[in-house]
């Protein structure tokens, strides 16, 4: 009988934080610190039950509010006790655009905001964020409660930019698979939400 090697696949779910006011209302929303409003708290509820149908070994989390509590309703109806905070994968810091509704700041930044975090640098620290966790988790299967931002970066590089950023809008709560095995990457599915 031939055994499969889990030591050389590690699956990750990257699931974007629950809905807070701020994405409600359309706000731009990077690094401030909001909280999820009853909404998000649902959807989080609906993650777990989506997630709990098979098993996960460990969470991890983005340090801010919003997905640290994604994280730990989702943990808890998992049964795993402990959530990991990483700060490599907080959300892309928007500079003097965080908290401008759209028109605004299209018409505040007619040619991009000039402050914010540089896209290359948002990519290249979301890939060692999750190079961190993969080393420290090899071989398990490992839900990542992140942001929209972060999470669209990897799955640019990892699709070499066939999807995510600039073509891929995640929903709130939604969920996304990749899969690292013998040292290639796969995306499994992205944005895929409850209904």
């Amino acid at each position: 009988m031939i055994t499969k090697n889990t030591e050389n696949k590690t699956v990750i779910c990257i699931v974007r934080h629950g809905e807070t006011d701020w994405n409600a209302q359309g706000r731009l929303q990077g690094r401030e610190d909001i909280e999820l409003n009853d909404s998000g708290r649902e959807q989080a509820v609906h993650i777990a039950s989506l997630l709990g149908r098979e098993q996960w070994d460990v969470v991890v989390s983005s340090p801010l509010k919003r997905a640290y509590e994604t994280a730990k309703i989702i943990a808890g109806i998992l049964h795993i006790a402990e959530i990991s905070v990483e700060d490599e994968i907080t959300e892309r810091d928007y500079g003097s655009a965080s908290g401008l509704f759209p028109d605004v700041r299209k018409s505040r930044f007619p040619d991009g905001i000039p402050d914010q975090e540089d896209f290359e640098l948002l990519r290249l620290r979301a890939m060692s964020g999750l190079d961190k966790i993969v080393r420290k988790h090899k071989g398990k299967r490992i839900v990542v409660v992140s942001h929209g931002a972060l999470t669209n970066s990897i799955l640019y590089t990892l699709s070499n930019g066939e999807f995510g950023s600039f073509k891929t809008r995640l929903k709130n709560g939604c969920i996304n698979q990749i899969t690292l095995q013998d040292g290639k990457w796969t995306v499994n599915f992205y944005n895929k939400t409850v209904d």
